[in-house]
């Protein structure tokens, strides 16, 4: 355990990124990638991790530009639909202390669904085959409190049957977040930190819990737009502020994004996340292999989803699990390359027009680097 310890440790601690090469040797494609990322003033945090041995740890840009404040790799994040790993996790864990099973219904947690929806397992919930809708109106910061929340989910039409078709449902992972309550005795935040995080050593990750008053959190940009459809033609931004400038509840996000988005965390806190998940910290082996499992296909040839996790093939790469999360502003990415044990996280906090081009630029980058 001490040498996992100090393994995790020496991760998430080093801001060392040799980019000057050896004697004259030639840059690797990631160093390369790294170089042009800060020619090109991106703002946000890499990680780059393979075997245990980071390849890059690297913070860019800036995290406030009005106050000056340049992200570190301790900079805090909104890590979007992420945080729907730690809800199927947290489901799992009371599956193994015997308080419930996936194929409970949600008509044994809320007596009140319609008879529609009481024949909904959890299985589906996590799987996104429940049938229910993706979203309730108002967005992510409307004051939605729980009961409104239940209200208006059980009185909304399906999408789908339940069972019979993949169909992306942030709503069914919120109401996840509910079952978790309804059957821990604890608000949704209060169980995750103490049965996932907690054990797996994430100090600032959460919602209300971290002290947030000791740690710089990132401020979004978004696109300034020209019209409803584009952004400027030299691509300017403004301030969108930080989650917690938004409307939120005394415990976190109000309930349209409760559970299946909106935590909080660092670049450090998701390495121990992902090493507490490889190493069986939180979650036994059966449990951890039903979150990466391919169980329901997706509307996109050979893909599928897990629980709180997408599975998909990746080429030469083998098979890659990950899933990311975005509010339109702030974006995040996780994946596993399990075949080649490579862990690639990426965050940026300036708007998601970016995002697809330094990802996958990236992506090809440490391709490229293996080969050479």
């Amino acid at each position: 355990m001490l040498h996992k310890h100090l393994l995790v440790c020496a991760l998430v601690y080093s801001m060392t990124l040799l980019l000057a090469p050896v004697a004259s040797a030639e840059p690797t494609a990631l160093q390369r990638w790294s170089l042009q990322a800060v020619a090109d003033g991106f703002d946000g945090q890499v990680a780059v991790i393979q075997a245990g041995k980071p390849l890059l740890l690297q913070a860019y840009g800036m995290a406030d530009h009005e106050a000056g404040r340049a992200f570190t790799t301790d900079t805090v994040f909104d890590i979007g639909s992420i945080t729907k790993q730690f809800t199927a996790a947290a489901i799992l864990t009371l599956q193994q202390q015997g308080k419930l099973q996936l194929t409970d219904t949600l008509g044994q947690f809320f007596p009140e669904a319609g008879a529609d929806k009481k024949p909904i397992t959890l299985h589906q919930l996590l799987t996104h085959s429940s049938g229910l809708v993706n979203n309730l109106s108002g967005g992510d910061y409307s004051k939605v409190s729980r009961n409104t929340f239940i209200k208006r989910l059980f009185s909304s039409k399906l999408d789908t049957l339940p069972g019979t078709a993949f169909s992306y449902s942030n709503a069914g992972y919120a109401l996840l977040g509910l079952v978790i309550e309804r059957v821990s005795g604890q608000s949704y935040e209060q169980y995750v930190q103490q049965h996932l995080l907690q054990p797996a050593g994430l100090v600032n990750t959460g919602y209300r819990m971290p002290d947030w008053q000791t740690l710089p959190i990132a401020t979004g940009y978004e696109l300034e737009r020209d019209s409803f459809w584009g952004g400027k033609a030299d691509g300017s931004t403004k301030r969108w502020g930080t989650p917690l400038e938004k409307s939120w509840d005394k415990d976190g996000p109000w309930w349209n994004l409760h559970a299946n988005g909106g935590f909080l965390s660092t670049l450090g806190d998701l390495v121990r996340w992902h090493q507490a998940l490889q190493t069986e910290t939180v979650l036994n082996k059966a449990s951890t292999a039903l979150l990466f499992t391919p169980h329901v296909a997706t509307s996109r040839a050979g893909i599928f989803y897990g629980y709180g996790w997408i599975i998909e093939p990746a080429g030469e790469q083998g098979k890659v699990v990950r899933h990311g999360g975005s509010n339109g502003i702030f974006s995040a990415d996780l994946r596993y390359y399990a075949d080649n044990q490579l862990l690639i996280i990426f965050m940026t906090n300036n708007d998601n027009r970016f995002f697809p081009h330094y990802r996958d630029s990236l992506l090809a980058s440490v391709v490229t680097t293996k080969k050479e």
